[in-house]
């Protein structure tokens, strides 16, 4: 069985690409091999990469919500488009969850033009401009045209900040934070500069999902409820962009205000209770 990827490239289906991933997340050995050797089971000749996912979420769902919630969690943050602004939004409430005090959308004048910043984080003694570069495609990546524009872009802004005698003596940094992965141009120009950057896999300890399963920051998309995913807008208009904000509110109380049915914003409650009972 050949597996087609989404950039069009074929590869043998592995039992153990399967299991791995599942175990990755949390399921349990078992159920892991049981769910790989159903999809196997299919003995197709080909097979598209997003019928093998769509297929083991259905699994998972089957088994343990909480399982399919961990294993969708790439694919959530790719649909919290179609443009970048909420994932601008739901990077700013993970680095308020790590004790950064954020403010979006920003337009920060430089030495040379106004810049408008995705996102501007500041810590004691640090202030940091960041970019958030959102893509909703499975495969794309943030090359070296990003860093270098990011980069320039940051020393126009520092100059300007350094110069100004009244701007407060803050350690100036620039900051990627990306939903897929970097080339290693990309990152090896970031580590040259002294770039920060945040992406799917990099760096290993302080990766976009370590920094979000390590902490429950789940986005509020998380649990792919097919026809009624359109209500997942309609949180983020209430300002809702992370899936424990939900259990601040009565499910009743929060479908009047969104429309969305009760009984599935309880679904969500409670799994998000599952997932961030320990953050």
């Amino acid at each position: 069985m050949l597996v087609i990827k989404a950039d069009g490239k074929r590869e043998p289906f592995r039992v153990r690409n399967i299991e791995r991933s599942l175990e990755q997340v949390g399921v349990d050995e078992p159920v892991a091999q049981t769910i790989a050797k159903e999809i196997q089971g299919l003995n197709k000749k080909t097979i598209p990469s997003e019928e093998i996912f769509n297929s083991v979420i259905g699994y998972l769902m089957q088994y343990n919500p909480v399982w399919a919630g961990k294993y969708n969690l790439r694919k959530a943050i790719m649909q919290l488009g179609p443009t970048g602004y909420p994932f601008e939004q739901y990077v700013s409430e993970i680095l308020r969850a790590y004790g950064y005090e954020t403010d979006t959308n920003q337009f920060i004048r430089g030495s040379c033009v106004k810049h408008e910043i995705d996102v501007v984080a500041r810590s004691p003694g640090h202030h940091f401009l960041i970019e958030c570069k959102y893509h909703n495609t499975p495969g794309a990546r943030s090359d070296l045209k990003v860093a270098l524009y990011l980069w320039a872009r940051f020393l126009d802004v520092k100059n300007r900040l350094e110069s100004d005698r009244e701007h407060p003596r803050e350690q100036h940094g620039v900051w990627l934070i990306t939903n897929t992965r970097c080339t290693s141009e990309a990152i090896q120009y970031a580590q040259c500069v002294g770039m920060n950057v945040t992406s799917w896999g990099y760096p290993k300890e302080n990766s976009l999902e370590f920094m979000i399963h390590s902490r429950g920051l789940y986005p509020i998309n998380l649990f792919p409820l097919g026809s009624q995913r359109w209500m997942y807008g309609k949180f983020a208009e209430q300002g809702l962009y992370l899936l424990k904000d939900l259990l601040r509110f009565d499910a009743r109380d929060l479908s009047a205000k969104t429309g969305a049915p009760a009984q599935d914003i309880a679904f969500l409650q409670e799994q998000a209770k599952k997932l961030c009972q320990r953050n």
